[in-house]
């Protein structure tokens, strides 16, 4: 009787222990808004969030597009980059007041409907300077608007600064294609995967290479054995 008392007991505790949560990451497909939504995109769980260039010419409807598939949507701000690298149109640049600033994200926001978060588009020069990221960041605390930065350099303060005006915010650890080939992005998911169970949650960055695209396709359902897909929202933090 003993022995079944201590048994049933063990049985308890072990079905009262919590279960470890898995590993998460949340991928972002970004420079989207050049065309309309790609077809490979809408057969991806729809826990990847994509993130799109305002000023494009399908911005707004790549925007609903990913709405109607249950997506979370993100900006994909524009910003300077250093002398001599490639500028994006529309980029917001150190010449800037903070008026024109200002208005140029509400006017991407406007365009680029019902987002989550915002997220760097190029911008290695600009998110290096505290003054126009402290402009973003309060129009951005405002609208209760998140931040993701995407780390296009080591000296960014971007992501300090949209903690100091309390954004819900992280960080992108992983770039998953900047070689767009199989071998390389094979790669880079079991970087992504090692960097999710290091930090609970990693933010990785791909792009809608065809390559990228069928290769996520071919490598989620492996990959979900071990880390959890979740939106962007899921990965912010305060």
């Amino acid at each position: 009787m003993q022995r079944i008392v201590a048994v049933t007991t063990l049985l308890l505790l072990f079905l009262a222990a919590p279960i470890a949560a898995k590993p998460k990451i949340a991928f972002i497909i970004d420079d989207l808004g050049y065309e309309m939504m790609p077809r490979e995109i809408a057969a991806l769980p729809p826990q990847i969030s994509v993130s799109i260039i305002p000023f494009t010419e399908f911005d707004t409807a790549v925007a609903l597009t990913a709405l109607s598939q249950q997506r979370e949507v993100l900006l994909h701000l524009p910003m300077q980059s250093p002398d001599g690298t490639p500028q994006e149109p529309n980029s917001l640049t150190l010449a800037m007041s903070k008026k024109e600033m200002q208005g140029s994200v509400k006017e991407a926001l406007y365009r680029v409907p019902q987002v989550v978060a915002v997220n760097n588009h190029m911008g290695s020069l600009l998110t290096q300077h505290k003054t126009p990221m402290h402009w973003i960041m309060e129009l951005l605390e405002e609208r209760k608007i998140g931040f993701i930065d995407s780390r296009t350099t080591p000296k960014t303060v971007a992501q300090r600064i949209a903690r100091e005006h309390g954004l819900a915010t992280n960080r992108r650890h992983v770039f998953l294609d900047h070689f767009p080939n199989e071998a390389f992005i094979e790669n880079q998911l079991k970087l992504a995967v090692q960097q999710a169970k290091r930090r609970g949650v990693a933010v990785v960055i791909a792009h809608p290479f065809p390559v990228t695209l069928e290769t996520l396709q071919a490598q989620l359902p492996e990959l979900q054995k071990e880390v959890e897909l979740v939106p962007i929202s899921l990965a912010l933090r305060q």
